[in-house]
């Protein structure tokens, strides 16, 4: 069933937070849903959980399909963020609810995408290691918006030490 603007698509989604040696974090740039406006985004790799998968599970999955990067997280690996969005591309529209997770990773990694979805392969413009004081400092449009205050929080608790797989 496809959700309408009015009764939008609830599901649930898994993001992470690739953090390289260097205490940056990998993001994906993207234009926006209405694509022939000119708007893009900046995102952490995630995207809807499937089948039998928990959000950590997800995460995991979507970061290594939309960036290459393969990484483990324990079943125990703790949230670091929960948000709710609503977002829409061309007839279908979802009410989401994201848990993050994070993930350190070696400095250097190439980003080479193993599993693009149709609609991925159209929005994808690229991707960029961000420190937190370029995200703070940026005038693009990240998401989440509070993204510079959770990976200092992140980096500040040490919740990122995990390694890769």
């Amino acid at each position: 069933m496809t959700g309408t603007a009015e009764n939008p698509t609830f599901r649930v989604g898994g993001r992470l937070l690739l953090i390289d040696a260097d205490d940056r974090v990998l993001l994906i740039h993207e234009t926006y849903e209405d694509a022939g406006s000119g708007r893009t985004h900046w995102l952490t790799p995630g995207g809807g959980v499937e089948d039998e998968e928990d959000p950590r599970q997800t995460a995991v999955r979507e970061a290594f399909e939309e960036t290459g990067i393969e990484v483990s997280l324990a079943a125990d690996a703790p949230e670091v963020l929960t948000t709710r969005r609503y977002w829409s591309w061309r007839d279908l529209h979802f009410d989401q609810v994201d848990h993050f997770f994070a993930a350190r990773v070696p400095s250097g990694l190439a980003v080479q995408p193993q599993g693009l979805t149709d609609v991925e392969v159209l929005t994808l413009l690229g991707h960029r290691w961000w420190s937190v004081a370029e995200l703070r400092e940026t005038t693009e449009t990240i998401l989440p918006p509070q993204l510079a205050e959770i990976l200092e929080r992140v980096l500040a608790d040490g919740a990122a030490g995990v390694l890769p797989a």
